[in-house]
């Protein structure tokens, strides 16, 4: 935990790059599109979006068992998507 006088000095120091040069503050600040997407995409969930694109193109072609099939699939896999193995 920093003292508060370290904390004021920090704080002068942002305040003094903000005004310097505020183009390279705003290029610490932004959070891109794809880091956010990288963050976001998970192997379940890329498992859970390849499953569903599967059942929309059984779908599509007329297969119903295997939209079902595929679509419960899909469904389980969003489901438990915070869900997790916990070892001792």
């Amino acid at each position: 935990m920093l003292r508060r006088h370290e904390i004021r000095i920090l704080e002068g120091m942002e305040r003094q790059l903000r005004s310097d040069d505020p183009s390279f503050v705003s290029k610490l600040t932004t959070e891109r599109t794809r880091d956010r997407f990288r963050r976001w995409i998970t192997p379940r969930r890329s498992l859970g979006l390849a499953v569903t694109t599967v059942a929309a193109l059984c779908l599509l072609l007329g297969e119903g068992a295997a939209f079902f099939t595929t679509a419960a699939l899909a469904a389980v896999l969003f489901l438990l998507n915070g869900w997790s193995v916990k070892t001792e």
